[in-house]
């Protein structure tokens, strides 16, 4: 059986949906694929979008998956054919009135109708989908993400810097919390590996708080990954996620984990993470606090870390598809 995947006009900014399913297509066992890339970038441009959605669907599979961010394609699909796959709705939402309503209709409310099945990477997400839509239960299934790092990655420290440990903050968005952090840590010895873009705002409040710290942004993966070992600890304290890569990268490379209680962190962290209420700047530099001083939590948090990331290899997510896209076949008949 072939299955379509479908994915967004490929960009230099914009590429962690393209890594995830590139390494889930190679784990397939029991389905051939064929990667679609639609030509335009729609950005709610009409013109765009229909052109994509002609493109799209002369170019169905047997099954035809919808990898994220082109969701409205979904409308010009074989609906009893074709599985969506929703990252996070949470992010959808935004000030322009008109623009929610575009977004509501034609990414969320009407392709989620559209879809033999839905996917969410967490059962945080599947929740609020349900809000958001009214869509069965049956059909919205939990598949997690997955990650590809290789056990010899996994390298945790002997020793941290105690005199003035260095945090890993992974996202300047405003779900990333970096406000909550810097007002956690304000007068603690520390420096800040700060991965994303910083605002004007941002730069003046870390500057105001003298907190030390260095930005770094469009960086290559593997750059990404040599900014975790430079890190004591990563500080993942976002106020909401539709998954948490960071947690499970950082679990993979044996950095400790501090992250929020709230929303799907909790679900991927499982046993490998010190959480904290992500609105409780006490909270936070509690917990900083802790793992700087207790050799023997920051050791057994790194070691639950790497039992963790096991449940989110590529080979175990794979066959989760796979599953579903029998499921697929068989209610089409």
């Amino acid at each position: 059986m072939l299955v379509s995947f479908f994915f967004r006009k490929p960009s230099l900014s914009f590429y962690s949906i393209e890594t995830l399913f590139n390494v889930i297509i190679k784990n397939l066992l029991n389905h051939s694929s064929n990667k679609i890339f639609l030509p335009y970038k729609t950005a709610i441009h009409p013109v765009a979008l229909i052109k994509n959605c002609f493109y799209a669907a002369r170019r169905q599979g047997d099954i035809n998956h919808i990898t994220g961010d082109v969701n409205y394609i979904a409308l010009v699909l074989d609906g009893k054919k074709t599985v969506l796959t929703i990252h996070d709705i949470e992010s959808l939402a935004g000030s322009n009135w008109l623009k929610n309503l575009l977004l509501s209709l034609f990414w969320l409310k009407l392709p989620v109708k559209r879809a033999a099945f839905i996917t969410v990477v967490s059962h945080h997400s599947k929740k609020k989908l349900i809000q958001a839509t009214g869509v069965s239960e049956s059909k919205v299934v939990v598949i997690p993400n997955c990650i590809q790092i290789p056990e010899a990655a996994y390298k945790p420290k002997e020793t941290i810097n105690k005199q003035e440990p260095v945090l890993l903050q992974v996202g300047t968005k405003s779900n990333k919390n970096l406000s909550m952090l810097v007002e956690a840590v304000t007068g603690l010895s520390c420096k800040i590996l700060i991965l994303g873009k910083l605002t004007e705002d941002q730069v003046n409040l870390l500057n105001r708080q003298g907190i030390r710290y260095e930005n770094y942004f469009n960086l290559k993966y593997q750059e990404v990954l040599e900014l975790y070992y430079k890190a004591d600890i990563l500080t993942f304290v976002s106020t909401y996620e539709g998954f948490g890569m960071p947690i499970l990268e950082a679990n993979a490379l044996g950095i400790p984990v501090i992250t929020s209680n709230t929303a799907s962190m909790p679900e991927v962290a499982g046993e490998g993470a010190l959480f904290v209420n992500p609105y409780k700047a006490s909270e936070i530099r509690a917990a900083i606090e802790k793992l700087i001083e207790d050799d023997q939590l920051r050791a057994s948090l790194v070691k639950a870390g790497k039992v963790n990331v096991a449940r989110f290899s590529p080979e175990k997510i794979a066959s989760q598809y796979e599953a579903l896209y029998a499921r697929v076949t068989e209610t089409a008949k």
